[in-house]
């Protein structure tokens, strides 16, 4: 469910960099997860899709590394 909500999501907002919201935890997704990547050293989760993802307590710190390099990034919690 979490990633179709994303794609839903993304489709609206191609230019921004979605943190998606799962407990306490954020999960980035396909093209996103490469960027996070790439420019803020993660590393892919397993799983079936490209993931990537951190603590919620470390929101402030990747969203302002992400703006401070030019990109958009949104917040969205996850629904049911």
């Amino acid at each position: 469910p979490a990633s179709k909500q994303w794609w839903e999501i993304k489709s609206k907002y191609m230019d921004t960099i979605l943190f998606f919201k799962t407990g306490k935890f954020y999960e980035i997704y396909h093209m996103d997860a490469d960027v996070a990547c790439r420019e803020l050293g993660f590393v892919y989760m397993k799983g079936a899709i490209a993931h990537s993802g951190f603590p919620e307590s470390a929101y402030g710190q990747m969203s302002g590394r992400l703006v401070s390099k030019g990109y958009k990034v949104a917040r969205v919690e996850q629904t049911e």
